[in-house]
């Protein structure tokens, strides 16, 4: 009975924590990183443990680690939102010493939504370059 209980626990701890980690916009990505993680590390855990000590275990380590990788893109994408919202350049340095510079281009009325450049820089040399659409919400028009 006690093998049965502890290897439908990571399974329901697993239910439990996806149902709660639909969020309808990708800004929360912290919390969706750290649900995630704890469901993935809960199960790796039992399966390397083989007993409840090794899931709690593994859900611990799992949500760290999951929180750790989705604050780094919620930071990432916040620097692009906030160069739309303010419509002037935002550069930030991230934890690896790398400037990130988002610069507002271009905006459309019909759709709501505005392109940003966002540039990555490592010791003065572009290391990246991209084009991204951050929107304020819902397209007026199926169209862009």
């Amino acid at each position: 009975m006690k093998r049965i209980i502890a290897g439908l626990l990571p399974l329901l701890l697993l239910l439990l924590i996806t149902s709660c980690a639909t969020v309808p916009e990708d800004r929360y990505n912290t919390q969706k990183g750290a649900a995630i993680g704890a469901g993935i590390g809960a199960l790796l855990g039992q399966a390397i443990g083989r007993d409840a000590e090794g899931t709690l275990l593994g859900a611990g380590i799992g949500t760290v680690v999951g929180a750790i990788a989705g604050n780094a893109v919620d930071q990432d994408y916040q620097a692009a939102r906030d160069a739309a919202v303010l419509n002037k350049r935002v550069i930030y340095v991230d934890r690896g010493g790398r400037a990130v510079e988002a610069i507002p281009v271009q905006d459309s009325q019909e759709t709501n939504c505005r392109k940003i450049t966002k540039r990555q820089w490592d010791n003065g040399q572009l290391i990246s370059e991209t084009v991204e659409e951050i929107c304020e919400g819902e397209k007026r028009t199926r169209d862009y």
